[in-house]
């Protein structure tokens, strides 16, 4: 027996729980960022950037388990697709690496309207909102701080994605108990 697709996004809505636990990784790693300047050299603190982000992936698998969120799904062409949607952004790393190389005081912008960007499908994967809330979030703030406030965009940046991916774990975790999930 086939199932919908209305079905297939119920199941991965109910099995990964809106993939929260990925943003809540978020939340963690670019507050840390947020603190590097304070202790590291600038020229540290963007190859850290860089790098740092291949961090956010594995510890929300960590928090997924303590959770009891099965964030990688099987069986499930829908979480497919999530998976799919995410890998466009390992293509995204020469990209930090040529900005860092060539004007690396642009990393916070480029890292956050790219990184930010990328959620808009989970919109629909997930049926939720608060992934729109996340995507113009992080992309709004981060060129506004990161374009225009490139002195401190090391610290507000992160900072801003930080409380946005904070205010979307909230989001998804009403839309999850609003929907009994």
């Amino acid at each position: 027996m086939s199932r919908t697709l209305e079905e297939l996004q119920k199941e991965i809505i109910f099995e990964a729980r809106k993939g929260f636990p990925i943003l809540l990784s978020g939340v963690i790693v670019f507050l840390i960022f947020t603190l590097m300047p304070l202790v590291f050299p600038i020229e540290a603190v963007r190859l850290i950037w860089i790098f740092g982000l291949g961090a956010i992936f594995p510890i929300g698998i960590l928090i997924s388990k303590i959770l009891g969120v099965n964030l990688l799904t099987t069986g499930n062409p829908v979480g497919t697709l999530g998976g799919i949607v995410a890998a466009p952004q390992a293509f995204y790393i020469p990209v930090f690496i040529i900005v860092y190389m060539n004007i690396p005081e642009y990393l916070p912008f480029t890292i956050g309207l790219l990184a930010g960007s990328h959620f808009l499908p989970y919109m629909w994967i997930y049926k939720s909102k608060a992934y729109l809330f996340v995507t113009l979030g992080t992309c709004i703030s981060s060129l506004i701080l990161g374009g225009f406030l490139v002195d401190q965009a090391f610290t507000l940046v992160p900072l801003a994605i930080s409380i946005v991916y904070g205010i979307g774990v909230l989001l998804i975790l009403r839309e999850l108990k609003a929907s009994h999930v």
